[in-house]
């Protein structure tokens, strides 16, 4: 004989069980899509345009800025930042544009009117000066910028190399990343000064 009581408990049992399964069909059907739809490729670069920096760096630039040229489309400009004062003082005008080498790699040019000094080392993660002696050919700088041929340096523990000159006029250009000598030099062969 049933009661009332069981009758009620069967129904919520069942009720449960029914919640229960179609929770795991959701379960199993959002499992479904996550697998078969790929997601983006994390590595993937994502263009971006530099023209607005490039007009206020021209502006604001205490120095003689400078900026790529002429670079193949297959270098792809991914991040660009202009600050004025902040970390690296007041008075100071700091340029970062970062570029997706063809190779894939990073490559970036930081310049500066701040101290030469503390610039460098924090650019280069403190790397370590490279002499003519241990560089190879393909190692060696393009041709000078400002009149001031470029230092080289290397940071091996991060996989990072990096070239930097300091001008009489007044400024700090860094060409650093994880790229290759070939691509650095590239990059740094194209800078040219910008127009006011």
């Amino acid at each position: 004989m049933s009661t009332p009581q069981a009758g009620l408990a069967w129904v919520v049992v069942n009720r449960v069980l029914r919640g229960g399964v179609s929770a795991l069909g959701c379960l199993l059907a959002a499992a479904v899509v996550v697998v078969a739809i790929p997601a983006p490729h994390a590595a993937e670069p994502v263009t971006i345009s530099y023209h607005g920096d490039l007009v206020k760096l021209a502006r604001l630039a205490p120095y003689p800025a400078v900026a790529p040229a002429g670079l193949p489309a297959s270098w792809q400009p991914v991040s660009s930042g202009l600050t004025v004062g902040g970390a690296n003082g007041a008075g100071t005008v700091t340029w970062q544009l970062g570029y997706m080498t063809p190779g894939g790699s990073l490559a970036s040019l930081e310049e500066t009117n701040a101290g030469a000094g503390a610039f460098v080392r924090r650019m280069t993660n403190d790397g370590t000066a490279l002499t003519l002696s241990q560089l190879v050919p393909s190692q060696l700088a393009p041709a000078r910028l400002d009149g001031q041929a470029w230092n080289l340096s290397a940071t091996p523990a991060r996989g990072q190399r990096s070239m930097y000159v300091t001008s009489p006029a007044g400024f700090t250009v860094v060409i650093t990343g994880n790229a290759t000598w070939a691509e650095l030099r590239e990059l740094a062969a194209s800078l040219r000064p910008l127009a006011a």
